[in-house]
């Protein structure tokens, strides 16, 4: 994903993806004590789930760059009222959906 202002990337920011991801993975610690507890006596497999990431998408997310600074930057900007703001971009930004609402 490119930063909007610069264009400049960072791909050490982006998140990995597995090929293969077991399911109770993503449970959460206080999910497992609380199923042990309901089931301690039958004991179930987890299914695993399989994804396919293409070709195209890896080698986007490897040639992708995010400055945390310039995010960092720009947050900062935004909390102290001092971001540059374009009124009439962000008014021609909500036409097409006033068109989408009306029709």
């Amino acid at each position: 994903m490119a930063d909007p202002i610069s264009g400049n990337f960072d791909k050490n920011q982006l998140p990995r993806f597995n090929k293969t991801t077991n399911s109770s993975d993503n449970v959460s610690e206080a999910a497992k004590a609380s199923q042990s507890d309901v089931d301690r006596t039958e004991k179930k497999t987890s299914p695993q789930s399989t994804v396919n990431i293409s070709s195209e998408a890896r080698k986007s997310a490897e040639e992708a760059v995010f400055n945390r600074e310039k995010v960092e930057q720009i947050k900062e900007a935004i909390r102290n009222n001092s971001y540059p703001l374009d009124n009439q971009k962000m008014a021609e930004s909500f036409v097409p959906l006033e068109k989408l609402i009306n029709n």
